[in-house]
């Protein structure tokens, strides 16, 4: 490596004489110090990850890899888009991939995280109910629902109101009818819940927030259990097509 003098280099309005106070350590105590801290974060590498913790720290490691590709860990938002076909085509591919496993008619990738996805669609219930002249003032929320379900529907501007789990740790159905008021724009569920429990009556939960005008918003937190479940029922049903034919 060339001998540059910073000064010459830098220029001398550019180069500082150091930190006061600031402690000078060789790297290997460097590279001890971080290695330690990093000990400290809880991961998957470390030991089991708890069910509250869902879906955000069990990622496989290959995102991580793919995330620092070529072309990927170098796109910016901001770049033009003539420089963005590739990742836009991946979000096409990942658009259609999600309708297909969910049965949805529409779907946006703009929300950057699951919370913002609570936002995103609360806004959207509040959007619809105004809409229709009236957009309500509470949203119901079981105790075994994902944990920010309460802060994005204050964030959304509506009252909370806690409804408590039956004995099998699944939504009392009989205090969801009593609950359902016209006050009521929705019911925010996670299903399977932070119990680890599925909730068996869904199709009546709907039919109870529906006959009242009111919407059910499903939480993504743990819906990786209820698309393979899906996606696994529409390989059947197309697997048994094609040998029927």
């Amino acid at each position: 490596m060339p001998n540059v003098d910073a000064g010459e280099a830098l220029g001398e309005n550019y180069r500082g004489e150091g930190v006061a106070g600031f402690p000078e350590v060789s790297e290997i105590e460097v590279i001890r110090h971080f290695t330690r801290l990093s000990t400290w974060n809880y991961a998957i590498d470390l030991g089991n990850v708890p069910a509250w913790f869902l879906h955000d720290e069990v990622q496989p490691r290959v995102n991580e890899f793919v995330a620092r590709l070529d072309g990927i860990a170098t796109e910016h938002p901001y770049q033009p888009q003539e420089l963005s076909q590739g990742c836009l085509k991946n979000s096409a591919l990942l658009e259609q991939c999600l309708l297909e496993i969910t049965g949805m008619d529409t779907i946006t990738l703009q929300p950057a995280a699951g919370a913002q996805g609570e936002l995103t669609g609360l806004l959207l219930i509040r959007a619809y109910l105004q809409k229709q002249g009236n957009p309500r003032k509470k949203v119901l929320i079981p105790d075994s629902a994902h944990g920010t379900n309460p802060a994005t529907a204050v964030i959304a501007g509506y009252e909370v109101e806690n409804i408590k789990s039956e004995s099998h740790g699944q939504i009392d159905v009989d205090k969801l009818r009593e609950l359902v008021t016209p006050d009521v724009a929705a019911l925010m569920i996670t299903n399977p819940s932070t119990l680890g429990i599925f909730e068996q009556r869904i199709p009546e939960i709907a039919q109870i927030l529906h006959a009242k005008g009111a919407l059910l918003y499903m939480d993504g937190a743990n819906m990786n259990a209820l698309a393979g479940r899906r996606a696994a029922g529409r390989s059947r049903r197309r697997r048994n097509a094609f040998e029927s034919a």
